[in-house]
């Protein structure tokens, strides 16, 4: 695996959550950990189920399709409980995809979370079908050894995910993509859609 490979970095941006029914998602595309080649938006309902089909436009249609390695995800849920069918991304796609958490999810409080909304056992089952997390040891491009939990599909090797993870963040355990997508995302804490 080249280790100069194109990623994309995908979270969504920061919202009032009383006002916003809306909230930006943008994606980051880089090669290797240092070099951004391009930046992507688009946007989802918040606590809305249109997460996979509108991240699935937005890389299909963009000009870099043809180019990404590996899709990164902070999470399976975005934009409060919009969530991601990891598996309908990857076929709607053709790309690996790979979530990257610090920790893994409370369930308990997941689904209490998720019980707030009528369709709380749709949203759940999409969480149970994604793949299981794993938990993952990688050292960064600065030799800092990073334990991370993972979730992923599509890759045709089992140390792919960690090769991918190891190529593309630096002095974090987090890809400098999502990293960078994450940042962008801040900057719209004030915004209402």
């Amino acid at each position: 695996m080249k280790k100069n490979i194109r990623t994309i970095g995908i979270d969504d941006a920061a919202f009032q959550r009383e006002n916003s029914s809306k909230a930006f998602v943008f994606g980051v595309v880089m090669r290797g950990y240092s070099l951004v080649e391009g930046i992507l938006r688009t946007e989802i309902k918040v606590d809305g189920l249109d997460a996979t089909e509108k991240i699935s436009e937005m890389i299909t249609s963009s000009k870099f399709k043809n180019q990404l390695k590996a899709i990164f995800l902070g999470s399976s849920t975005i934009a409060a409980f919009n969530i991601i069918d990891l598996k309908k991304l990857y076929e709607n796609t053709s790309i690996p995809v790979i979530t990257v958490l610090s920790q893994p999810p409370n369930d308990k409080e997941v689904k209490e979370a998720l019980s707030h909304l009528d369709d709380w056992k749709k949203r759940y089952e999409i969480l149970e079908n994604n793949p299981s997390l794993q938990n993952i040891e990688f050292k960064n491009q600065m030799g800092r050894l990073c334990k991370m939990y993972i979730q992923h599909i599509g890759f045709k090797e089992e140390k792919s995910p960690r090769e991918i993870l190891q190529f593309t963040t630096y002095s974090s355990s987090i890809p400098e993509g999502l990293r960078l997508a994450d940042m962008i995302g801040q900057c719209f804490k004030d915004f209402i859609l």
